[in-house]
């Protein structure tokens, strides 16, 4: 698809035109790059290149870059088809008092195609950009209207049930909310955890030192049982000839997640890796010459990010491989020079014990069936960031 929109007003701001690609070939770089300008790895020409090389067997990916009357490029968002499947158990007559037929059609509600806005392998704001010469409030309304157009192909249509707009902090929701003037819903997704990396951390011996005697002495446990492990960072070629282990370990991290939107391949590590460079981090853990573990992770504008991991539970409960990633991403974040770590989703006790602390997110979603999107209503009302005891390790006169 490549659709060319001519004069339209749907903001306060005049654009005069929206082009939509399916391809990441057939972008004009040079319009999409003022934009984008480093200020989103996830938003960058060779991330997309290397998603696209890697997942576009999997998931379909369209890319759109909004002009306004100067023919200045002001705005550019990526979205994808997937498949989103809500894996929990626990939707049912006792939870929205509801009864068949309406309880199957919950089931095909919480397992069904959408159409995101936003990475659905990153946390966080990263798929959508702007100028300064976009109100903000206005460029959520312009990315609808992309939505909307991409939903009037008749592929996409016959294919796509749900509409998504993906993952908005607290400070950026003033503006998002404009969505729900058209007919989304709005809610809070798992928290990410986030640490603030202090100007006065140079090594990891001073972030350890900036800790209570408690979660220190936990820091160097993990240390020393995870030392036997050797730790190297992959190349592309080194993580495709150990693609079938990989795979093993990435399975059993998934197998525990209550949601599946696509699954990142050995193949798309590889290609952010040779596409990004040292901006990408694919590290493995060896216990002799097995792969028991592995860590991927992209040094974004001013955040370090933690992405995906795999682990051999058997050797977790031997080696503390998860907590050891955890403790090498704080490593590497300093390393960075970056002013914060988001460490994602999920495992939030574990990683507020290395000091990370909870930031919420919204997400917006909207049915295309008027009688599905009120039972979606009823669903999203029961969806709630999972609550957790938010620990607290650093001494009571470090100030972040």
């Amino acid at each position: 698809m490549k659709t060319r929109i001519l004069p339209n007003k749907t903001t306060d701001v005049i654009l005069n035109k929206r082009t939509v690609f399916s391809s990441i070939t057939d972008i004009p770089s040079g319009d999409w790059n003022k934009v984008q300008n480093g200020r989103n790895i996830y938003l960058s020409l060779p991330y997309l290149s290397a998603l696209e090389q890697g997942m576009g067997g999997e998931l379909n990916f369209f890319f759109s870059i909004s002009y306004n009357a100067q023919n200045e490029p002001v705005l550019i968002a990526v979205f994808v088809r997937v498949k989103f499947v809500d894996k929990r158990k626990r939707f049912g007559d006792s939870v929205f008092k509801l009864r068949f037929p309406f309880k199957k059609k919950i089931e095909n509600i919480l397992s069904i195609n959408a159409l995101a806005c936003g990475n659905v392998f990153s946390a966080g704001e990263n798929g959508m950009l702007w100028t300064d010469k976009l109100p903000a409030q206005d460029a959520f309304e312009e990315a609808e209207r992309v939505h909307q157009i991409l939903m009037t192909d008749h592929d996409v249509n016959k294919e796509v049930s749900l509409r998504v707009f993906k993952d908005f902090w607290p400070e950026t929701v003033p503006h998002s909310n404009t969505l729900i003037q058209q007919g989304f819903f709005d809610f809070k997704i798992d928290v990410n955890m986030v640490l603030k990396i202090h100007k006065d951390w140079k090594t990891k011996n001073d972030y350890l030192l900036s800790m209570k005697t408690k979660f220190r002495t936990r820091a160097n446990a993990v240390y020393r049982r995870s030392e036997p492990l050797m730790v190297k960072s992959f190349n592309p070629e080194e993580i495709i000839s150990h693609k079938d282990r990989i795979l093993f370990l990435f399975d059993n991290v998934l197998k525990k997640s209550d949601f599946h939107i696509g699954t990142m391949t050995p193949e798309t590590f590889a290609a952010c890796k040779k596409n990004l460079g040292e901006d990408f981090l694919f590290k493995a853990y060896f216990s002799k010459d097995l792969l028991v573990g592995f860590s991927t992770s992209f040094k974004n504008a001013i955040s370090f990010d933690a992405n995906y991991v795999g682990l051999d539970y058997d050797n977790n409960v031997e080696f503390d491989i998860y907590q050891r990633i955890l403790y090498d991403y704080v490593e590497e974040a300093i390393k960075a020079n970056v002013t914060e770590l988001q460490f994602g989703r999920t495992s939030e006790l574990i990683k507020s014990a290395v000091g990370a602390e909870p930031r919420d997110m919204t997400i917006y979603i909207k049915h295309k069936r008027k009688l599905s999107n009120l039972i979606l209503k009823n669903v999203i009302q029961s969806v709630a960031p999972s609550p957790f005891e938010l620990r607290k390790p650093f001494k009571a006169n470090f100030k972040q």
